[in-house]
C-alpha cells in the first residue's frame, strides 16, 4: 500500500545513501588504479574486481529488491533473482574477449534508429580480410550513435555487408559493464572492456578492434557547430596496432555531433567537476539541451588503411610517427568529403587537439 511504501521509503533511501558513501570512499582507490577508466595495463585482482561489482549492484538494486520481496510480492522472488544475476554480472567476460553469441547485432531495433539518424555507411577502400585492423571511430559526440550503430549491426547495409569476412569487437569504458542489463546488451553486441590488457587479448584472439580514440574526454568537446577531435595525445590505440601488426583505419561520422545541443561549455566550475567525474568513472557528463536525440543525417565513411609493421615493443618515436600518418589519413578523409556531407556545409575545418 501507499502507507507501507511511505514508511519503507526513507529506510531504502538511507541504505542507498550509506552505500553511496561507501562507494565514494573507494573512489580515491578507483581513480588511482584507473579501475573504471579502461586504461590499466594490468587488471585488478579478480576478487577485488568482483567485490567492486558486487558492492555496486547491491547498493543499486538491493533496497528495491528487498522492498519488493517484503512488501509487494507474495513470496521472495526479487532477491533470489538478483543473487542469480550476480553470477553473469561478475563473470568478467568483457575482459576475456566477450561473449560468443552476438544476438544484439541482429536485433530489428537498429532499423528505426538507422532511419531516425538517416544513417549510411560507405567504404572508400577495400580491406584485406586476412589482416587485423584497428578502426578508429571519430568523433565521440555525446554518444557515438553513428559509428557504433553503423559498425555494430548486422542488418542490411551494415558493416558485414561491406566487409563480410572481418570479425571485430568494439571497446567501451569499464564503467559501462557495471550497469546491470546494459552490460549484457553490450556483450551481446560484441562490445568488450576498453582496458589495454582486454584490447590486446582481443587482437591476440584474431579479431579486429573498433574504438573511439577520443573517448569520454572528446565528448566534453562536443559542439554541433564544429568538429573537434581529442587525438594528438592518444597514443594507446597506435601502440596496440603496432604490437599486433594491425592496420589503422580511420572512420569518420559526419554530423555525429548534431544529435544533441550542449550548454555550459565555458563554465570552468562545471568543467572541473566533469573532469573529476570522468577520471573516476571513465564516462563524461556533458550538459545537454535535449533528452531525445535530434533527427539528422549521419554519414559514416570508412577510410583507407594505414599499414603498420608488427613491433612487440614500439618506441615513442615509432608510435608518434604512425599516429602522425593516421591523423594525416583522417584529415584527408574529412577534407575530401566535408562539403558533401557536413550539415551545414559551412562548418569550420576539422580541429584536432
Amino acid at each position: 500500500s501507499l502507507r507501507t511504501f511511505c514508511h519503507f521509503f526513507p529506510t531504502m533511501i538511507g541504505f542507498q545513501l550509506a552505500g553511496i558513501v561507501f562507494l565514494f570512499a573507494l573512489g580515491h582507490l578507483v581513480e588511482k588504479k584507473a579501475a573504471m577508466r579502461g586504461c590499466n595495463r594490468n587488471p585488478l585482482p579478480a576478487w577485488f574486481d568482483r567485490f567492486l561489482r558486487f558492492s555496486f549492484l547491491t547498493v543499486l538494486m538491493g533496497p528495491t529488491a528487498y522492498f519488493l520481496d517484503t512488501q509487494i510480492l507474495p513470496f521472495p522472488l526479487a532477491l533470489p533473482l538478483l543473487g542469480l544475476y550476480l553470477i553473469p554480472y561478475c563473470d568478467l567476460s568483457e575482459q576475456r574477449g566477450g561473449r560468443s553469441n552476438l544476438y544484439a547485432r541482429r536485433w530489428s531495433i537498429w532499423r528505426p534508429l538507422i532511419r531516425r539518424f538517416g544513417l549510411k555507411l560507405q567504404r572508400t577502400a577495400e580491406l584485406d580480410p586476412s589482416r587485423p585492423y584497428v578502426f578508429g571511430v571519430h568523433p565521440h559526440g555525446i554518444l557515438p550513435f553513428g559509428g557504433m550503430i553503423a559498425l555494430g549491426n548486422e542488418t542490411k547495409d551494415g558493416f558485414q555487408s561491406l566487409f563480410p569476412s572481418i570479425q571485430f569487437r568494439t571497446l567501451a569504458a569499464t564503467f559501462c559493464f557495471y550497469l546491470p542489463i546494459y552490460r549484457d546488451i553490450l556483450l551481446w553486441g560484441g562490445v568488450v572492456d576498453a582496458a589495454r590488457y582486454s584490447a590486446r587479448r582481443v587482437l591476440d584472439m584474431g579479431y579486429s578492434l573498433a574504438l573511439v580514440p577520443g573517448g569520454a574526454t572528446e565528448a566534453l568537446y562536443t559542439d554541433p557547430e564544429k568538429d573537434v577531435l581529442y587525438l594528438k595525445n592518444r597514443r594507446g590505440f597506435v601502440r596496440l596496432a603496432l604490437e599486433a601488426g594491425a592496420s589503422l583505419v580511420p572512420v569518420f561520422s559526419f554530423n555525429e555531433c548534431n544529435t544533441f545541443g550542449v550548454m555550459g561549455v565555458q563554465n570552468e566550475l562545471l568543467n572541473s567537476f566533469k573532469r573529476k567525474f570522468q577520471r573516476i568513472f571513465g564516462i563524461s557528463l556533458p550538459l545537454i539541451t535535449n533528452i531525445i536525440p535530434r533527427r539528422t543525417n549521419i554519414m559514416v565513411l570508412v577510410g583507407s588503411p594505414v599499414d603498420v609493421p608488427k613491433i612487440e615493443t614500439p618506441t615513442n618515436e615509432q608510435i608518434d610517427h604512425y599516429l602522425g600518418l593516421y591523423i594525416a589519413s583522417l584529415e584527408k578523409l574529412y577534407n575530401d568529403n566535408r562539403e558533401k556531407y557536413n550539415e551545414p556545409p559551412t562548418k569550420p575545418p576539422l580541429q584536432i587537439v
